[in-house]
């Protein structure tokens, strides 16, 4: 049985992180005449890039920047990640796509990992299609102790319509697809760190937290997580998210 204790020394808080960001995007893997390839795993060999990695769709892959304090170096660390992706994607005959929503048709191969097989296991073929036809952009904050956590979550929370708003590409397509997927997508306002372990136990995440599919979650990172950002090919947009979670924050103390 877990405890609070246990349940929050999963978390990687660090005040020397305080207010970095980090981004992540998952982009869609076709060929030359336009369809889905379930080529993550040739694909990630071909590049060994630690800033790249897979996702459950065989279809897709995701880059990650370093944390940054500084926004044009973030910038920077997209466009170096879209530059190697998109080569290494070329060596295999293949293109990575910002696309928000896949095709319905598309192949359901999922990366061979075991989470990924479990995860298969217990949910429906229907809530399957829906996790591997969307693409998103997720933004880490830094936070340095779960009360700051709790703090900027809630800020995130309660702005998440609006968030939905400026990050949507597919008219509402992709949000519809991640709430189908996710079941539990709301995120609580949290009254403290007990309120967050209580919520985790109810809602089977305090084991493992990347068990939680709220748009918004504190992640094991040591971060706030805002998951409603669609995808976009360009990087200003991604910025502007940033400034934007910045600025609703207050900034991160």
């Amino acid at each position: 049985m877990n405890t609070k204790e246990k349940f929050l020394s999963q978390f990687a808080f660090s005040r020397a992180m305080n207010g970095y960001i980090g981004i992540e995007r998952e982009r869609f893997l076709k060929n030359a005449e336009g369809l889905y390839m379930p080529h993550a795993e040739k694909f990630l060999s071909e590049i060994k890039d630690p800033h790249w990695t897979h996702e459950l769709s065989a279809c897709q892959v995701e880059d990650r920047t370093d944390p940054r304090n500084n926004l044009l170096e973030l910038k920077y660390d997209l466009i170096h990640n879209t530059n190697n992706g998109v080569y290494a994607a070329e060596k295999n005959s293949a293109k990575i796509i910002t696309e928000e929503v896949a095709a319905r048709d598309m192949p359901l191969d999922v990366f061979p990992l075991e989470r990924y097989k479990n995860i298969v296991r217990n949910i429906t073929e229907d809530r399957l299609r829906a996790a591997c036809r969307v693409a998103g952009t997720h933004i880490h904050i830094g936070v340095g102790s779960v009360d700051e956590a709790i703090r900027v979550h809630n800020v995130c929370a309660a702005h998440t319509s609006e968030l939905i708003h400026i990050g949507d590409h597919s008219s509402g397509a992709r949000i519809a697809l991640y709430k189908e997927m996710a079941g539990q997508w709301k995120s609580p306002q949290y009254e403290n760190a007990e309120h967050f372990f209580e919520t985790a136990t109810v809602e089977n995440f305090s084991d493992d937290p990347k068990h939680c599919y709220h748009l918004v979650r504190i992640s094991i990172h040591g971060t706030v997580e805002c998951r409603m950002f669609g995808v976009t090919p360009h990087e200003d947009e991604i910025i502007y998210w940033v400034e934007f979670l910045k600025q609703i924050t207050g900034g991160v103390r």
